[in-house]
């Protein structure tokens, strides 16, 4: 533990020194993996399908906020999807536009949650976001969340129709909603997903001791309960080990999370009573846990000073 601590510390201090840098560098990272899982899924104009585009609009993703970011990488997708079907595209974007008034009205600084949803999702790592959005934030992250599955399944839905259909462009958005809205691990996602961000919000804000890894427990254990109740009721098709490993490794990932961000020593809780002139005040105070990053410091010997305080290596030395 104390070596997490001292490298905990050590990550705190360089992100400080670092954090323009760091900053800058995240939006890079987020925009070209944005634009290059669009290019994967929906890549339809090739003009656009390329490396070097890629890297090219996660340049300028460095100088956008998420909001920003999160418009253009709208706008990319819509531009792949008229390249098939210019009704389907139009639809589409009437769909965005409706998920991104409902982002900016509600939840105006959570961009990067929509982008972690459909990120994480084939990489069974999805499940970690309710958690930590449980750890650090209110419910309202029910919302963002919401938005990350709806357009993960939206894109799902666009890539399987084009794929296999030759239907005019009417029929072509007509398969794509039906698809979309008929399906039933995107609803059972968004269910699940809900309650436990609330279950580990309400039990993070409890009073007790390690009430934040309770919540992650919780939230891992009710996440799994969920899914495997409601595959067995309505035969969801969940790919059980990728499942269960990607639940393991999320809430490994959640607790690193709020380690970095927040380290309790429980060990030192003390109850506190005092009172104003309106009020008898109950305090339960829990101290920080923080370690003292080692420094390394050189001593530098003289050789002078080193034979003045050992006469006898200076008289060996003489007799040779």
């Amino acid at each position: 533990m104390t070596q997490l601590l001292v490298f905990r510390e050590h990550l705190q201090k360089f992100y400080q020194k670092y954090t323009s840098f760091l900053n800058l560098l995240f939006r890079f990272i987020i925009g070209f993996i944005a634009f290059s899982s669009v290019n994967q899924m929906i890549g339809y104009n090739t003009a656009f399908n390329r490396i070097s585009v890629e890297l090219l609009l996660a340049a300028g993703s460095m100088l956008m906020s998420g909001s920003v970011l999160l418009f253009f990488t709208a706008v990319f997708s819509i531009v792949h999807i008229f390249y098939v079907s210019k009704i389907l595209a139009l639809v589409i974007a009437v769909i965005f536009l409706i998920f991104y008034f409902g982002y900016v009205k509600f939840v105006p600084k959570h961009a990067y949650i929509i982008f972690a949803v459909p990120i994480a999702i084939p990489f069974h790592m999805v499940y970690g976001i309710p958690i930590v959005a449980g750890l650090i934030m209110t419910p309202a992250a029910v919302v963002p969340i919401s938005f990350g599955v709806g357009i993960y399944y939206l894109l799902q839905a666009v890539k399987s129709v084009v794929s296999v259909s030759n239907d005019t462009s009417i029929n072509l958005y007509q398969a794509v909603l039906q698809q979309f809205l008929s399906c039933r691990e995107m609803y059972v996602m968004l269910v699940v997903f809900s309650l436990v961000t609330i279950i580990v919000y309400i039990l993070r804000n409890r009073e007790w001791d390690f009430s934040f890894e309770i919540a992650i427990v919780a939230g891992a254990v009710s996440n799994t309960i969920l899914f495997l109740v409601i595959n067995y009721l309505f035969n969801i098709d969940i790919k059980m080990f990728p499942f269960l490993a990607g639940t393991l490794g999320s809430a490994v990932v959640a607790w690193l999370v709020q380690f970095m961000r927040l380290a309790l020593n429980y060990a030192g809780v003390e109850n506190l009573q005092f009172e104003d002139e309106e009020y008898y005040y109950y305090v339960r105070a829990v101290p920080k846990m923080n370690v003292a990053a080692p420094s390394k410091r050189v001593k530098r010997i003289n050789a002078r000073h080193f034979s003045e305080h050992m006469p006898g290596v200076k008289e060996e030395k003489n007799e040779l």
